[in-house]
């Protein structure tokens, strides 16, 4: 399967290449901007894909940027404008021969510089590291409180391109939910990537049994779940990227066992019966 990184931190990337120009490749190396790492990295580290139930898989939770104050860009004071802001999205950051969390650790409170020398030896002077959370938060596409903000990476929108958000959709209580959408990624007319979003406010476990067509006259099990079989808890969102090309979903209500088990229906368990809702989320088309 195929990684992808976490979208706050397309948005840094971006975001900081806007706010100082003069550091955004060729005046860095590409090399410099990283996400995933290579081979020799440790595989339990942000930078290696990992699966988080509930919001996707193969995703990567860290990002690399260059250290270059004498083109505009200084790693250190970028981590503490975000390390200030108190940003949700924040798992932890590296800069400086210092790191901080948005938890406690050690003797240190969250939020708080710390020293930071790791066994490989590199405390990360070159440039700076910002792990995200791994949830759905960390693909939210607000502005990072830092330089860039608001600038969009230099591209204009005008007022008909912005993303936009479909919904609530009601979900049926029975058969199945079949929502007809403008294909994803389709091409000139509407290239635009989207996103289906779930949210559990029932107070209970539900599941769900999610599928797509991209119109090829066959339906596959929804990225991100297990094999279309989605289970929800109370109070969680989730989020997954809409492949390329799709025109169909089908949303059907599954039952859920004690554990939270997709399960078929049974006299005692049986499909939540609430008032259940998705919502389709478009991104904007860059000009």
């Amino acid at each position: 399967m195929a990684w992808r990184a976490a979208r706050s931190l397309l948005v840094l990337h971006q975001q900081l290449q806007a706010g100082a120009p003069r550091a955004r490749p060729p005046g860095t190396g590409a090399d410099e901007w990283g996400l995933i790492g290579d081979a020799a990295h440790d595989p339990t580290s942000d930078h290696s894909p990992h699966n988080f139930p509930g919001w996707g898989n193969q995703i990567v939770t860290a990002a690399d940027f260059p250290n270059r104050p004498d083109l505009g860009l200084d790693a250190h004071r970028v981590l503490d404008d975000i390390r200030r802001s108190r940003d949700g999205r924040v798992k932890y950051g590296i800069s400086n021969g210092q790191m901080f969390s948005s938890y406690a650790v050690s003797g240190y409170g969250a939020w708080t510089w710390r020293p930071y020398n790791p066994k490989n030896g590199d405390r990360h002077f070159t440039h700076g590291h910002l792990s995200v959370v791994g949830d759905a938060r960390a693909d939210g596409t607000q502005p990072w409180q830092t330089i860039g903000a608001g600038l969009g990476g230099g591209d204009e929108e005008d007022d008909d391109d912005m993303g936009a958000s479909f919904g609530p959709i009601n979900i049926e209580r029975e058969g199945v939910t079949s929502l007809t959408i403008p294909p994803v990624q389709a091409g000139v007319a509407d290239p635009r990537p989207a996103w289906l979003n779930f949210c559990n406010d029932t107070g209970q476990v539900y599941g769900l049994r999610v599928w797509y067509s991209t119109g090829n006259e066959t339906f596959s099990p929804f990225p991100g779940t297990s094999n279309g079989q989605l289970a929800l808890r109370s109070g969680q969102r989730w989020s997954g990227d809409i492949p390329a090309g799709t025109s169909c979903l089908s949303i059907l209500r599954q039952a859920i066992d004690a554990d939270g088990n997709v399960v078929a229906p049974t006299a005692e368990y049986r499909a939540y019966a609430g008032h259940l809702t998705c919502a389709i989320e478009r991104g904007a088309v860059k000009r």
